[in-house]
């Protein structure tokens, strides 16, 4: 029988196949992250999934890129030569971004700014009053709730970057304007506002 461990001996960041015949090297290992024990890790078909209190994430990898599942650790290696470092850091985040999302999840606020502009939600739909002559109306994905407070639209997903693309197609359907910061804006959202024209004497 042949297992897969990682070992510190003479060389570092080294996996072996360890069996009858003795202990064989495969490939270094470039990066060993450390996994909540209140999460749990599956590895299936170039797809890492992490299950925690809140949900259930998965995060693709390509054929080029190796992760290993070990005693609450997943060890990372990627067998290209360039941009190596820069590829190690994105899967780092991402697995932070992912385990963060079943674990706490994320939130972010979009405030309407403006004399009439309202946001209700009916029927599993966002409909926004922006001062147009129609009302816009938004299906809310399953992955995502909004809470309604007073003008303050506060948008939950354990799910970031499916959130903030959501959030900015929400955002884009009336970006705030330069003159009064009228429009939809994030939270601490600063507006570099320009002076309007002055009219002449």
């Amino acid at each position: 029988m042949i297992k897969l461990l990682k070992k510190n001996i003479e060389i570092k960041n080294k996996i072996f196949f360890k069996s009858s015949l003795g202990d064989i090297q495969i490939f270094f290992v470039d990066k060993t992250i450390k996994i909540p024990k209140n999460i749990k890790i599956n590895i299936q078909n170039q797809n890492i999934y992490f299950e925690g209190s809140l949900g259930k994430l998965s995060l693709a990898f390509t054929n080029n890129i190796y992760f290993f599942s070990k005693k609450k650790q997943l060890i990372l290696i990627v067998n290209l030569q360039k941009n190596k470092k820069s590829i190690l850091n994105l899967y780092n985040k991402l697995i932070k971004i992912k385990i963060k999302g079943v674990l706490q999840g994320f939130k972010l606020n979009l405030i309407l700014k403006g004399i009439g502009f309202k946001a209700f939600i009916e029927n599993n739909n966002l409909i926004l009053k922006l001062g147009f002559s129609h009302n816009i109306t938004i299906p809310i994905p399953n992955n995502i709730k909004i809470i309604n407070q007073s003008n303050n639209l506060i948008f939950n997903s354990i799910d970031y970057i499916y959130l903030t693309q959501f959030v900015h197609y929400v955002r884009n359907f009336k970006k705030p304007e330069p003159y009064k910061g009228k429009g939809l804006l994030l939270k601490n959202e600063k507006i570099l506002k320009k002076e309007g024209k002055k009219s002449k004497k």
